[in-house]
């Protein structure tokens, strides 16, 4: 009984897979749409208090970078090199918000025995930016291991922004700055990516799921007729 039936219960499962990975690829379709219209439609905001940005907001500040606590997230590949982001404290003029700044890519070996280099403001600065969301990653293993307060600047492989708490305050935001790529201070000069994956991706691999779905079903139909035959 278990033989007759385990084929049709192994079909209806795969079916059941592709139906759900299919919709899963539409909803992520879906959330890019709203990202880039996000992106394209938000308000502009001088930061100067402690509100908080909205998603995406094209923001301007008048403050001080740290010149030294550069935290340089791990795991950035630029035209197949590897490298690091290079986020740097900003202080903002008449609030006590710190703001975590992406200022771009820079080379990073891992064999390397010293940290990139770079030049940082020091005076008084004026920056245009992105407010975005902290980066993430799809999977993560582990955790982002503490930061050393005493030694900077530190790497990071994944952002955690509790960790960069406990070593620059509670002061930190939520949110970070992506440094427009026009900026001085901007270190590779490349636009911000939007998206990292185009909606209509998601739509294709829908369709291949679909696609594969199908495929599925139609040789279960056949060899379930084919078996009804020759019984």
């Amino acid at each position: 009984m278990i033989r007759t039936w385990l084929p049709h219960a192994v079909a209806l499962l795969a079916l059941l897979l592709c139906a759900r990975l299919a919709l899963w690829q539409v909803e992520r379709a879906e959330e890019k749409e709203q990202r880039l219209a996000q992106w394209q439609n938000a308000s502009t905001l001088e930061l100067g208090s402690d509100q908080a940005p909205e998603r995406f907001a094209r923001v301007s500040a008048r403050g001080r970078f740290d010149p030294e606590k550069h935290v340089l997230l791990d795991n950035q590949i630029r035209n197949n090199h590897p490298g690091v982001h290079v986020f740097t404290p900003f202080h903002v003029q008449g609030s006590s918000t710190i703001y975590m700044v992406n200022r771009g890519w820079q080379p990073w070996e891992r064999d390397a025995r010293q940290a990139p280099r770079f030049r940082t403001p020091q005076d008084p600065i004026t920056i245009t930016a992105r407010a975005s969301d902290a980066p993430r990653v799809g999977l993560q293993i582990g955790e982002a291991a503490p930061l050393d307060p005493d030694n900077w600047p530190n790497l990071m492989t994944y952002y955690d922004t509790e960790r960069i708490r406990e070593a620059l305050g509670d002061r930190v935001a939520e949110d970070v700055l992506l440094l427009d790529p026009d900026h001085p201070a901007h270190l590779s000069g490349d636009a911000w990516p939007r998206v990292n994956m185009g909606p209509e991706r998601h739509i294709g691999y829908a369709f291949q799921w679909v696609s594969i779905g199908l495929a599925i079903f139609l040789i279960w139909l056949i060899l379930t007729i084919r078996k009804f035959r020759q019984r």
